[in-house]
């Protein structure tokens, strides 16, 4: 059964390169464009894993992410923080909720799929 992954990020381009990555790497892919639409879904489907921007409109990515983790069916799900914010407070902060991995924008499929490695989630 293939490994359904939300990407959620409020930039169509982003959003497509990151999903177009893990189509080819035969995962299901669902997507959102902001943090409500993402808490949405992620409670009428199941996820195993969660791409997201920090950046938003309407819910940002850190929002997302805590109210992710108050959920029990997400509690152990890789979150993957995929921003511009290279600030290392913001980094912190990022794992201190719950983050299982960030990734700084501009980044390369192949960080994406180092990533993906380390977690064994292939």
């Amino acid at each position: 059964m293939k490994k359904k992954v939300l990407v959620v990020d409020d930039v169509d381009a982003h959003r497509a390169c990151i999903k177009s990555f893990l189509l080819l790497k035969s995962f299901d892919v669902a997507d959102a464009k902001d943090g409500v639409e993402a808490l949405n879904k992620s409670q009428t489907q199941t996820f195993d894993a969660v791409f997201t921007d920090i950046e938003m409109p309407n819910m940002n990515g850190l929002e997302l992410l805590t109210r992710l983790r108050r959920n029990d069916k997400y509690k152990r799900v890789p979150i993957i923080v995929v921003s511009s914010v290279n600030n290392p407070a913001e980094i912190d902060r990022a794992f201190k909720l719950g983050a299982t991995a960030y990734i700084v924008k501009p980044y390369t499929v192949k960080k994406i799929a180092d990533v993906l490695q380390q977690l064994n989630f292939n």
